[in-house]
């Protein structure tokens, strides 16, 4: 029996506890990209943006959903999964409250869930502050705006943005966002607001510290931070030991003077000599590249590039580009709050002594079929396509049928292609 499939299957939304009435999903422009995206919006809490969590396409998951099953003594107490509190048996119209099977849930295909997490009013209103000139030319003059103003541009694309903006405690929390990253004066009884780069970098960096402070996630942590500053070493390198070469010396010079009495003896000095020449000769030394960065703490370096690490981040994920551009020239000169000349320094002399441990490597060496330096991305993304690639074969012979599974086992030597009939057919008409 196919079970049939829903065109807007259900989704688990994982959503703040104690939520107000008013609390609702809304569509809004996605802080960068300006595409459409959910929020959920409570008037109390705040703005939420839903983080997808989903299992890996490699695992199979799925989720099985069904109707919670309250169980109401006769006092009128609702419990979850509890006994009633009288020791009576309960009336069956009162001892159960949307108890309904397990077939009467849902399968949903996919294992995802979609969390809520908080976003600050700030990334949703710098978008307001891009125009087309300012697109094009990211040092063209900027403008002193109103709050009514840059809310009325945000809702050209924001449908839901004023039903947002005009609750009051939302609307002063927006404000108070706006005087951390802008420059202010005053018209009148209406307050002005113009962007300030450097108010913002400074805004984001402590966003940044905060992260860092909580500790950034394993994944993260692994692939951008230990193996970023982990430190290459060197090929192995064979040397010849001169205690190998006087042990050989010795055996030639004493070999013509043994007799014939002192051949078994001979031959057990010259096997335990050849033995100690052969565990002196295989004698490695491990090497590490020349350090020429001065003496930095390591844990200093980490926190910097942590710091780095979550910046960037925030850059990439919430500030849209034509800001962006702006911020990464600061961050590039050193103006923003924290130097990170050492960390660059270190980074590149890292990247030296990979240079000089992969050239140092023998020509002769063809035991690898890829450097054993090869950049981590381009491993993944071949892993991922050799996935991607059996994925679609073997859905690819799911999906044939029987018959041309048996047409695939048909010899067909000696048989004429279809295209060879057709070619007769052309040859004819020519004729």
């Amino acid at each position: 029996m196919e079970i049939p499939q829903a065109n807007c299957p259900p989704k688990v939304l994982i959503l703040p506890e104690k939520a107000s009435p008013e609390a609702r999903i809304c569509t809004l422009a996605h802080p960068r990209t300006l595409t459409p995206s959910r929020f959920y919006f409570d008037p109390d809490k705040g703005l939420y943006e839903f983080t997808r969590v989903v299992a890996p396409k490699s695992s199979c998951r799925s989720w099985l959903i069904g109707r919670q099953t309250k169980l109401v003594s006769q006092n009128g107490d609702a419990r979850s999964g509890k006994a009633p509190t009288t020791t009576e048996k309960p009336e069956p119209e009162l001892a159960e409250v949307n108890d309904m099977p397990i077939s009467d849930g849902y399968t949903l295909k996919n294992a995802e869930m979609l969390i809520a997490t908080p976003i600050d009013y700030l990334f949703l209103l710098l978008s307001s502050f891009v125009h087309e000139s300012s697109a094009k030319s990211p040092t063209s003059k900027r403008l002193f705006l109103s709050a009514d103003d840059l809310l009325e541009k945000l809702s050209e694309k924001s449908k839901h943005l004023s039903r947002i903006s005009s609750h009051e405690k939302t609307r002063l929390a927006m404000e108070r966002r706006l005087r951390a990253v802008c420059d202010t004066v005053d018209a009148g009884d209406e307050e002005m607001y113009r962007l300030s780069d450097e108010k913002l970098l400074h805004e984001l960096v402590r966003k940044a510290k905060t992260m860092v402070a909580k500790g950034l996630p394993a994944s993260m942590e692994e692939r951008f931070i230990r193996k970023t500053l982990e430190t290459p070493v060197m090929v192995v390198k064979h040397k010849e030991s001169s205690a190998c070469n006087a042990i050989m010396s010795q055996n030639d010079k004493q070999t013509p003077a043994l007799g014939v009495s002192g051949a078994v003896d001979s031959q057990a000095s010259t096997s335990s000599a050849e033995s100690t020449a052969s565990a002196l000769s295989t004698t490695t030394e491990m090497t590490v590249p020349e350090d020429i960065t001065p003496a930095i703490d390591a844990s200093e370096l980490y926190h910097l590039l942590r710091l780095r690490t979550a910046l960037s981040y925030i850059i990439s994920s919430y500030i849209p580009p034509a800001i962006a551009k702006p911020l990464n020239t600061l961050i590039s000169s050193g103006k923003s709050q924290v130097d990170f000349k050492i960390l660059d320094e270190r980074l590149t002399n890292i990247v030296q002594m990979r240079a000089e441990a992969l050239a140092s490597r023998s020509f002769g060496d063809f035991s690898r079929k890829r450097s054993m330096y090869e950049d981590d991305d381009a491993a993944e993304t071949r892993a991922e396509k050799k996935r991607k690639r059996e994925e679609e074969e073997k859905r690819k012979k799911a999906s044939e049928s029987r018959g041309i599974k048996d047409l695939k086992k048909v010899d067909t030597k000696g048989m004429k292609k279809m295209s060879d009939f057709f070619r007769t057919a052309a040859a004819a008409k020519k004729k």
